[in-house]
């Protein structure tokens, strides 16, 4: 494909509509919906109804209904038979569809069933005879589900941001707050959306609605207690089973495409991908795989290696063709525009055109190695707990395993481990609160003094508003205040992060908007809610098994596909790749945009101060922070403006 073809592709992206339903809870009276038709759930006889809206021609949820107790079902339940034949004669067989099950499964078992739900989907119940209602979404948040108040006291719901927004009822207002958060990467609260009248229901969590109010908690938790029941031994030998059964599940929907980097985590997937393939009579995945230009992130030879030796059929495209020719970092920003979030993955349009490529040739889901990184490796936080400790051998062992699995130099790795992961963490905080305690005029000549402010130190261009100043600081007091109130283990409040942190939503969010406009379901097995339950409670040193970081898909990988030289496989990183897009084409954006209008109309940023500070972000290509903020500035702006009032 020439670029200008790749770039049309990419352009065809920007006008596909998104999921296009909402639900609406309240009065009996349906509210508006212009261009939707309606159907009413459930609640007969009584004050509220919940009503299922959705526009001509687009794909409806699943729905079912039954003395008064009714269920919205989007998406799709991986574990039906098991489900089924735990009912038995509960539900008859006739029964067809994932909503039927779902609804005699909570008639039969109630509000305890909801844990045991599998599967990418937004599920919505309305039990009349309690007067409760359920909105939840899946454990790991694969599918969004996004709520908002509706006219006479009601409730909206959707899949889809922009579908709440053009209801009447509905304000469009930006959340300022969240807006300038975004550009210092703090993201306080889990439940908030970049506009002011959205929430979302965050991943794992349900939305439970009474006469007494609405309350957010979790249905799904792999240490509910925030006390780790660590698996022994025999029980982490399960890893395999679990690791094929997730696997299996992203294959059930039917011809599936891997995004094939040469990497562990989608090696791995992709390996037992077609062993599952064949035990289970499917025909082979296609792999899919990007070609970088850049010869430190070109992992080509060891892409076809691996798709020859698995025997996969592999399409594979140079970077630069699938970007098209106006480059990777205006088409993320065109692509930005048209999202209900600000675009938070850059190189999502390159993969939306291979994608593409894939629903060409049939793919209708596309697995990828997402989750590895956050659910395979030992986090360098540990050092911090093991210094805590005085394990020093501990110490030793998680730099021997960074050491053997990243390119990095040894001395690089022993800095980051003793002193940015370990010591760091124990004496600034203390020394910092000391000093600001008996002579805070240091800090303040400290922070002049040094070429570049700490992170801590909000910008002089940052929230000039201020009674916008004034709530930010009461939204960083309150996430230092949950920060407080978080495990005493630096270990696992980072791996916490991985359920718990709004990016984390915020990416599974966007990546379900922009794929399924791809016409592909995109999946991660390493999100299955099964293998992380698993893998969270795996001890950090069994997941560094025989000395390597992800030691624990490694051998198990080596053991299973010896041909494929698993265990030699280092982590390969893109970040200079990535700096260089972003410096090549920032200067000439940010002069056609003609600076940050939007952003400092909305009293944001300081635009006067933000110029000269983005000039020298630009002028240092060497740094990869700088380039990072120089496009968040860039994409919250372009955002933003289209995005206003």
């Amino acid at each position: 494909m020439n670029n200008s073809k790749a770039l049309e592709t990419t352009q065809d992206v920007l006008a596909q509509p998104s999921s296009r339903w909402f639900a609406e809870f309240g009065d009996a009276v349906p509210g508006e919906g212009s261009g939707f038709d309606c159907r009413w759930i459930a609640g007969e006889g009584r004050a509220q109804r919940l009503y299922l809206r959705n526009e001509p021609g687009c794909a409806s949820p699943l729905f079912a209904e039954r003395s008064g107790c009714g269920v919205v079902f989007d998406g799709v339940l991986l574990n039906r038979k098991e489900l089924q034949s735990d009912l038995g004669e509960f539900t008859a067989p006739a029964v067809s569809h994932d909503a039927e099950i779902i609804l005699a499964a909570y008639q039969r078992w109630g509000d305890d069933f909801l844990k045991r739900l599998r599967g990418p989907f937004a599920l919505i119940i309305w039990d009349s005879g309690r007067e409760v209602l359920l909105c939840l979404r899946d454990p790991l948040g694969s599918h969004p589900l996004f709520y908002a108040d509706g006219p006479r006291n009601g409730l909206l719901l959707s899949a889809s941001i922009d579908v709440l927004l053009g209801h009447s009822a509905v304000s469009n207002e930006l959340n300022r707050a969240a807006l300038a958060d975004n550009l210092l990467d703090r993201y306080p609260r889990l439940q908030e959306t970049f506009h002011e009248a959205v929430s979302r229901v965050p991943p794992g969590h349900v939305l439970r609605v009474t006469r007494q109010g609405r309350s957010a908690s979790r249905y799904w938790d792999p240490a509910p207690n925030r006390e780790v029941d660590w698996l022994s031994a025999d029980e982490v030998e399960r890893f395999d089973e679990l690791l094929d059964r997730a696997v299996s599940r992203c294959l059930s929907f039917g011809p599936t495409g891997i995004f094939l980097s040469g990497g562990l985590d989608s090696a791995s997937v992709a390996a037992v991908a077609v062993e599952r393939s064949k035990a289970e009579g499917l025909p082979k995945p296609l792999a899919l795989s990007l070609i970088f230009p850049d010869p430190k992130e070109n992992e080509e030879i060891v892409q076809r290696g691996v798709a020859n030796q698995l025997g996969l059929s592999h399409f594979l495209k140079p970077f630069f063709e699938a970007t098209g020719s106006n480059g990777l970092i205006p088409q993320s920003l065109k692509l930005s525009e048209t999202l209900p979030a600000p675009l938070l993955n850059t190189w999502i349009p390159a993969y939306y055109d291979l994608a593409r490529e894939g629903s060409r040739r049939g793919c209708q889901s596309i697995i990828t190695g997402g989750g590895g990184d956050e659910w395979l490796t030992v986090s360098p936080f540990l050092a911090a707990d093991l210094m805590r400790d005085f394990d020093v051998r501990g110490v030793y062992r998680l730099w021997q395993s960074l050491r053997r699995s990243l390119n990095r130099s040894s001395l690089a790795l022993a800095w980051t481990v003793g002193w940015t992961f370990g010591v760091k963490l124990h004496a600034l905080p203390p020394a910092h609160g000391f000093v600001k305690q008996v002579a805070p005029w240091a800090l303040k000549l400290r922070h002049r003094l040094m070429r570049e402010p700490p992170l801590w130190v909000p910008p002089k261009w940052w929230a000039p508003d201020a009674a916008l100043r004034r709530d930010l600081e009461q939204r960083k007091e309150e996430a230092d205040e949950n920060r407080r109130q978080a495990s005493s283990s630096y270990y696992f409040r980072e791996v916490r992060s991985a359920l718990d942190h709004p990016i984390v939503s915020w990416e599974l969010e966007e990546m379900f908007e922009v794929y399924q406009r791809a016409g592909v379901r995109v999946l991660q097995p390493f999100w299955d809610a099964d293998l992380v339950d698993m893998l969270y409670r795996t001890p950090p040193l069994m997941l560094m098994h025989d000395g390597r970081s992800k030691g624990l898909v490694r051998s198990s990988m080596a053991r299973r596909f010896p041909r494929l030289g698993f265990e030699r496989q280092r982590k390969v990183e893109a970040t200079s790749f990535y700096a260089s897009l972003i410096y090549k084409d920032a200067s000439d954006i940010w002069k056609k945009m003609g600076g940050a209008q939007t952003l400092a109309s909305l009293g944001v940023i300081d635009e006067g101060n933000l110029r000269p500070a983005l000039g020298k972000f630009m002028a240092k290509e060497h740094e990869g922070r700088n380039a990072h903020r120089v496009w968040t500035v860039l994409n919250t702006e372009t955002w933003a403006r289209r995005h206003v009032s």
